[in-house]
């Protein structure tokens, strides 16, 4: 057979992987039930081309006869090679085809010779695996297979051309032993090609990986640049994505956000139930509007996010994925826009208002005075009795006409008087202030400022009015402390100052900023609003939070630049 002509290397070539003769695991074979033990690739194939001891016989018995044109069959073989440029490229000379000449006549031997057993199959499959590694073009396997068959044939036929009976088990052994060459030769081009396409298969995967890793990366990249909050979370509700826009909006690490409950993340209290029933709503594939809530932060102020729900997938297998965009300074805008068209005409009716109110009141005031000194006069206790009503009379003039600088304030402030200020002295004077009256209700106060200062433009006296609205309020409602504590925020560009008291603080559906909402007895709902605006018309924001049984009043003011 052809494939012995690079014998001389063939030694040198590995032999199979398995020191059975196969480079495939063994072959289990179930006959009528029962499973016989496994078997080699050698062994299955002499099975199936019924190569059995009568064959081997036959074989040796053909040797001696055949052995005679072992020489002219070489000739003839690497004659027939020439007239193949493809095949005969594969030989470095003259000398290396005399050499192989000797070796096909060797392979020859031991073809009729044996014996055919696992040494005889890892000799020929590392000879094929030679031929393999040169380049030589398959398709040669059997144009050598027809030379070898054709000349051991004409062997056969001249050696029992007289005895028909031992023609045929030579014709058959013959035909059987070069089917098992050709499908050992067959065997090693296949581990080829298998191993080609497994390496090819390697490539494709890792280019493959490798573009889903570049794909991945864009796709964070897009995610990590957003100017949205993106969180993600799976089928729980745990949080598997969390951005960076959503770590700096929040205030929360994504380590810590990651695993956590999405809603508890972004929201508090019934903002979180609300969010987690539209997550529900989409993970069973109902389409949620977009929605706006309130943003559970770190100290942060209060920020609201318009969200965007969508699902993919279903059951265990749904992620929720949730964008949000910050629409704080919208909703601010919106609300601002509303403010200055209520106060426009608040601003009109204050004018009349006051003109037609502070008249009578200043008239029945200095009526009421003359009562007063003619009932003063009068020693009867008609005359005392009202005196007293008198007076009360004056008092309730007096509430009325601060409700009407209250409101003459809120609707028409004056115009800001703005200078740089440190605002430790403002609440330091606000605190020193209020803390006598503070002592006789039995509340203690207590202002923690750090040691630089704390810089900020603005009209002192009206943020002074700002911070003893609120202390005031603070301590209305405060059972045992109220603290007051004044910081820079992350990033120096505002001032923060916090003021805190252990009280129920005000109920959740009551907008205290709102004129007119009061909670308090004899409140004329015109504090907080006043409060609002002036921060407002500084640039700054005032919120109120509740957290820890506390409540928290914080007014955020820009930073002076040095």
């Amino acid at each position: 057979m052809f494939a012995q002509i690079l014998h001389e290397t063939a030694g040198a070539s590995p032999g199979f992987r398995t020191a059975n003769g196969s480079s495939r695991p063994p072959i289990l074979c179930d006959i009528h039930g029962v499973t016989a033990p496994p078997m080699t690739f050698w062994e299955e194939i002499q099975r199936y081309v019924r190569f059995d001891d009568d064959d081997r016989a036959a074989l040796r018995a053909l040797l001696p006869h055949a052995r005679p044109h072992f020489r002219a069959i070489a000739e003839e073989f690497y004659a027939r090679l020439r007239e193949h440029p493809a095949a005969f490229r594969v030989f470095s000379g003259e000398a290396q085809i005399e050499r192989l000449k000797g070796t096909l006549v060797q392979w020859l031997e031991s073809l009729l010779a044996g014996p055919w057993d696992g040494d005889y199959f890892e000799q020929r499959a590392r000879i094929g695996r030679v031929h393999v590694r040169v380049g030589l073009p398959q398709r040669y396997m059997f144009t050598a297979m027809s030379v070898i068959r054709a000349h051991l044939g004409d062997v056969v036929r001249n050696a029992y051309a007289t005895a028909p009976d031992a023609l045929g088990d030579a014709m058959r052994a013959l035909e059987h032993v070069l089917d098992l060459e050709l499908a050992v030769m067959l065997e090693t081009y296949r581990e080829e090609y298998v191993e080609r396409v497994q390496r090819l298969e390697r490539h494709a995967l890792a280019q493959l990986e490798d573009e889903l890793a570049r794909s991945e990366a864009r796709y964070m990249s897009i995610v990590e640049s957003s100017a949205g909050l993106v969180v993600a979370a799976d089928a729980d509700g745990r949080i598997v994505l969390f951005n960076s826009t959503a770590e700096r909006a929040t205030g929360i690490d994504r380590s810590e956000a990651l695993g956590a409950d999405i809603a508890a993340t972004l929201c508090a209290g019934q903002a979180a139930d609300r969010f987690r029933a539209r997550v529900a709503d989409s993970a069973t594939g109902r389409r949620v509007p977009p929605f706006d809530e309130q943003l559970a932060t770190r100290d942060l102020g209060t920020r609201w996010v318009r969200w965007h729900l969508a699902t993919v997938g279903r059951g265990a297998d749904a992620i929720t994925s949730a964008l949000g965009i910050d629409v704080t300074e919208e909703r601010n805008l919106a609300r601002r826009a509303r403010r200055a068209e209520q106060l426009a005409s608040l601003g009109t009716l204050a004018a009349g208002l006051a003109h037609e109110i502070r008249n009578p009141l200043n008239a029945a005031n200095l009526q009421l005075m003359l009562v007063e000194r003619r009932l003063a006069k009068l020693d009867a206790e008609p005359a005392r009795a009202a005196l007293d009503a008198a007076r009360a009379v004056r008092d309730e003039l007096a509430r009325l006409s601060g409700l009407v600088h209250d409101f003459l304030s809120f609707a028409r402030p004056a115009e800001l008087r703005v200078a740089e200020a440190d605002l430790r002295g403002t609440v330091r004077a606000v605190c020193d202030l209020l803390a006598p009256q503070a002592a006789e209700r039995g509340i203690q106060i207590a202002a923690t400022l750090p040691d630089e200062p704390l810089r900020v433009r603005c009209d002192e006296e009206r943020i002074k009015q700002v911070l003893l609205n609120l202390v005031g309020n603070a301590m209305d409602a405060a059972r045992t402390f109220v603290a007051v504590e004044a910081v820079e925020s992350p990033g120096d560009a505002e001032v923060v100052v916090r003021v805190v008291d252990d009280g129920a603080g005000p109920p959740d559906d009551v907008n205290i900023f709102e004129p007119f909402a009061t909670t308090k007895e004899g409140g004329t709902g015109l504090g907080l609003p006043i409060v609002h605006r002036i921060v407002t018309d500084h640039g700054g924001t005032v919120d109120v939070t509740r957290e820890r049984e506390r409540t928290i009043f914080a007014v955020r003011l820009p930073r002076a630049e040095s």
